[in-house]
């Protein structure tokens, strides 16, 4: 495909793939040229504001996409077991099986972490109480619902960086299967 015919979304996916695959402050504007098949000029002319604005708009292609695929999965009506599998399924669809880092990672260090530290809180804050919802309704008890919630955060955070460390999703995807169990107790 013609880099001119590419849409915004299209770029935006472009850049998210290369702020995944060099972290924020590795994500020269070079690399964000190469990978988007676009000119420097280009790119300001699409993201004023330069690097921070690319980070923005693939965080928000990245909220956009986790709020209509992994929360809406935690949201069904089916039982909290089968929205957990649902979850866990998504999950590994969008980090490519355990493959592909998180901008959570990447975007909450250096000198990405003093702009998007607190946006990604609040967002790490949300999955908590989705989590902790669904255990709730499973009859966990309101503190060790929300205990369980931020411990399969870090479970999942945690299983990305060691696969990626391993060069190996097998941490990553077992993570994922034992999912449903580690939050609900069964």
């Amino acid at each position: 495909m013609s880099t001119a015919a590419l849409t915004r979304e299209e770029i935006v996916l472009r850049i998210l793939a290369a702020f995944r695959e060099f972290g924020y402050e590795g994500a020269s504007l070079g690399r964000l040229s190469s990978a988007t098949g676009l000119g420097r000029s280009s790119l300001y002319h699409h993201f004023p504001k330069g690097k921070e604005d690319m980070a923005n708009a693939a965080m928000s292609a990245v909220g956009a996409w986790f709020g209509e695929n992994v929360l809406a999965a935690l949201a069904g009506e089916q039982a909290p077991a089968r929205r957990l599998e649902n979850f866990a399924g998504k999950l590994a669809e969008f980090y490519h099986q355990g493959e592909a880092s998180c901008l959570s990672d990447v975007f909450t260090i250096g000198e990405a972490g003093a702009v998007f530290q607190q946006r990604i809180g609040e967002r790490m804050k949300v999955l908590i109480a989705a989590l902790a919802k669904i255990a709730r309704e499973s009859g966990v008890e309101q503190g060790e619902a929300l205990r369980r919630a931020e411990d399969t955060v870090v479970r999942i955070q945690g299983s990305l960086i060691v696969s990626r460390a391993l060069g190996d999703t097998a941490p990553f995807l077992r993570a994922m299967a034992q999912l449903p169990r580690q939050l609900l107790g069964e």
